[in-house]
């Protein structure tokens, strides 16, 4: 073969080679901006369950301290951390997935008397926008004691 014919063989070889160069990078970078959008994704969850978890200890904490709760003061700043969220606390132990099928007593409501020694269970419900048909829950149980 003479180098003539070679070189006309392999004449637009290197815009194929950077065509798929290009795909590769493109596909490679769809890749990453997927990865950096399921990251800020998990952020927003993880944030949800923090601010849910601060919003129960506060309650419980004011338990502690006081003989009396305003519940529905701590459910719209509850609902101010946590949008959508939903507050129920049950003045007993129980479990908040079973709290439908009535294992839990009769859900507290407006300004609560807290006893001693006293159970509660407090149960935090919200719907994360990207996942609506799977709840978020958030629980937490104590007994309110004083000395």
């Amino acid at each position: 073969m003479r180098p003539i014919e070679l070189h006309r063989r392999q004449a637009g070889s290197f815009i194929i080679e950077a065509i798929i160069s290009l795909l590769l990078f493109a596909v490679a970078l769809v890749g990453l901006l997927g990865l950096a959008a399921q990251g800020l994704n998990q952020v927003g969850q993880s944030k949800a369950r923090n601010d849910a978890s601060f919003m129960v200890g506060e309650l419980i904490s004011d338990m502690w301290v006081s003989s009396t709760v305003n519940l529905t003061d701590w459910t719209t700043r509850l609902q101010g951390a946590v949008p959508g969220a939903t507050g129920t606390v049950y003045m007993s132990t129980c479990d908040c997935a079973d709290a439908g099928a009535n294992a839990c007593a009769t859900a507290a409501s407006g300004v609560v008397t807290v006893t001693s020694p006293q159970p509660v269970t407090v149960c935090v419900t919200w719907t994360d926008r990207k996942d609506p048909t799977n709840p978020r829950r958030y629980q937490a149980s104590s007994m309110i004691t004083r000395n």
